[in-house]
C-alpha cells in the first residue's frame, strides 16, 4: 500500500511528443532548473516495421533564458542505456537517467531502419526539488 506523497516531489512534462513517428524527430527541451533529478520514460505503442534509436543532448543556459548549442550526453552522465525500440517491441516502456550538470536536456528519435510507422513517445519527470512542494499541473 503506498504511503508516501511523490507528487509533490515531481514535475512531468511532454519530452518527445507521442505520435506515428516517420521521420527523426528532435525532443523538446527540458529546464532542469530548480531539480536535482531527471528520468526519461519512453514508451512504445504499436509499432510497424523500422528501428527507432534515441540519443539525450545537454546544453548550457546560453544567457537568455534558452538553450545554448547542445552536444550530445556521455555514457557516464546517464543512468542506463538509451533503447532501440524495433518493430517486435509493440507497448514496451523504457527509462533513463540523466545526472549530467547542463540546465538543458532533450531525447531525440533517431531512424536506423526505415519506419513504416512508429508510434512512441517520452516524458520527462523532473525530481528532487530544489524547493517544494511543486506546483499543481494540468494533465
Amino acid at each position: 500500500m503506498a504511503e508516501y506523497d511523490s507528487v509533490s516531489e515531481m514535475k512531468v512534462t511532454e519530452a518527445l511528443p507521442f505520435a506515428v513517428h516517420t521521420v527523426v524527430s528532435t525532443g523538446n527541451s527540458i529546464n532542469t532548473l530548480g531539480f536535482e533529478s531527471l528520468v526519461f520514460a519512453i514508451q512504445a505503442g504499436t509499432l510497424g516495421t523500422g528501428t527507432a534509436d534515441f540519443i539525450m543532448q545537454e546544453a548550457d543556459d546560453d544567457g537568455s533564458g534558452a538553450p545554448g548549442a547542445f552536444t550530445t550526453v556521455a555514457a557516464g552522465d546517464m543512468i542506463g542505456t538509451l533503447p532501440t525500440i524495433l518493430a517486435t517491441d509493440d507497448n514496451k516502456s523504457y527509462r533513463i537517467g540523466y545526472i549530467g550538470k547542463k540546465q538543458w536536456v532533450r531525447i531525440n528519435n533517431l531512424e536506423t531502419a526505415t519506419w513504416t510507422s512508429m508510434i512512441h513517445g517520452s516524458i520527462a519527470i523532473l525530481g528532487n526539488p530544489k524547493t517544494g512542494p511543486v506546483a499543481a499541473q494540468v494533465a
